[in-house]
């Protein structure tokens, strides 16, 4: 049994995690919204503009392969430590003079601090929780990234219309300092190891399994697919979202940030309520497959139908509506996917998987702001192009749905994984227990 203090320890871990997607997903965030005027101060295209936000995935994925196996032997409050320093510092000449290079290096480089930002704070969140309990933590880590959208579209876009599109990224990176002084003050490495008694059929051991055998598994490539077009519906959203709010629908600057925003916020209800009902499903004796698997399935059809419906011929409150529904349910394969890694894959090697999954998945960063942006330039119209675009990711989104129906199935994969056990280290069980929720 765990004392309060131990306890409180976990869930301010938790918070500061929280915060650190705050800040990673506001990062994210300000491009879109100062998209408008900067294209205008640099006289960019779209295609153009288009290429800075492709610009940000291009370190992105490598950077995430690469400090997933460093966190396999690095503390995870070193790591974050780096990270958010390269993100605050980053900003900074974004507040003189800016030059489209200039534009597109910064933005490479925060690529490069952000593509293992999300996996490292979800391996350095279970280390405090076991697989039973992690539904809730790893919801409210994961909510950060739609709270620092939401948060976002209002203060950032009052900054920018109120003193320039520079402030904004002056703000971001003092916020990033601070941030990073906080969690040197405050963290702690969890330590939980779990060993439980059908360690044949767990991933808990110390044993290391060939990554070969793991990037063949049915429950990763499907885990995989539906990461991928989820990030390229993440992308398009924090790059062109407030674009098309104002140039295709015809808002003005402040009602497409409050847009955007509130567009964001519904992910956070649902998003928390899915988590809660997901984790008590499985105390019950509810599958993975159906307690976490199906619901991120499901999720990917919803969003792909809702996507699709942006090129019918309605009101702009219509569309607003779809872009909500489809930004909401593509993204729950980000809260339930990372829960079906950990469940599969053997601890000592779970940050690194996490990492490849999220580092492979959002190469599709790189290619869809790029393409929306041909896209908008290409079709006489500008609201046409746009939606052409949702069309697209739409099916995309439909066709990963349908395989995710039939490839996660965890508990079966975890079976598998098991018997192609590779024989290895067994590490002493750490003394610290799991929290409990």
């Amino acid at each position: 049994m765990r004392t309060i203090s131990e306890r409180w320890r976990a869930w301010i871990i938790v918070a500061m995690l929280f915060l650190f997607m705050v800040v990673n997903f506001a990062d994210k965030a300000v491009i879109g919204l100062a998209a408008v005027p900067i294209m205008h101060d640099l006289s960019l295209t779209p295609a153009q503009f288009g290429l800075v936000g492709s610009s940000f995935f291009l370190l992105f994925s490598i950077s995430g392969i690469c400090f997933g196996f460093l966190a396999n032997r690095v503390k995870t409050k070193w790591l974050l430590t780096l990270l958010s320093l390269i993100w605050a510092l980053i900003q900074f000449p974004m507040v003189g003079t800016v030059t489209l290079p200039l534009l597109v290096f910064c933005r490479i480089v925060l690529g490069l601090g952000e593509g293992p930002a999300f996996p490292l704070a979800l391996h350095a969140c279970y280390k405090w929780f076991d697989d039973r309990r992690r539904g809730l933590p790893h919801a409210i880590v994961q909510q950060g990234a739609n709270t620092g959208m939401m948060i976002a579209g209002p203060l950032l876009t009052f900054i920018i219309v109120r003193y320039g599109w520079h402030h904004a990224f002056l703000a971001l990176g003092v916020v990033g300092v601070a941030w990073t002084a906080l969690w040197v003050l405050l963290s702690v490495e969890g330590r939980v190891d779990e060993v439980p008694a059908d360690a044949t059929a767990s991933n808990a051991l110390s044993d290391r399994v060939p990554y070969k055998r793991l990037l063949a598994d049915r429950t990763l490539i499907g885990n995989l697919m539906l990461s991928f077009v989820g990030y390229a519906a993440i992308s398009i959203c924090f790059t062109w979202f407030p674009a098309y709010l104002r140039l295709g629908l015809g808002y003005s600057a402040t009602s497409a940030g409050w847009l955007f925003s509130l567009i964001i916020a519904v992910q956070i209800p649902v998003t928390l309520a899915l988590s809660w009902s997901s984790q008590r499903m499985l105390a019950h004796g509810i599958s993975s497959r159906v307690a976490r698997g199906l619901i991120a399935s499901v999720g990917a059809l919803v969003a792909g139908i809702a996507f699709f419906s942006t090129v019918v011929d309605a009101a702009p409150a219509f569309k607003v509506v779809c872009l909500a529904i489809g930004s909401v349910t593509s993204q729950l394969i980000f809260v339930f996917g990372p829960l079906m890694i950990g469940e599969v894959v053997p601890a000592p090697q779970r940050g690194a998987m996490l990492s490849i999954n999220n580092s492979i998945a959002t190469i599709a960063g790189l290619i869809a702001p790029a393409l929306m942006g041909h896209a908008v330039g290409a079709v006489h119209g500008m609201s046409a192009g746009y939606e052409i675009g949702f069309a697209v990711l739409g099916s995309l989104l439909l066709m990963c749905a349908l395989a995710g129906f039939r490839l996660l199935d965890p508990e079966r994969s975890k079976l598998g994984v098991a018997r192609n056990w590779t024989p290895g280290r067994h590490d002493a069980p750490s003394s610290q227990p799991a929290v409990d929720v």
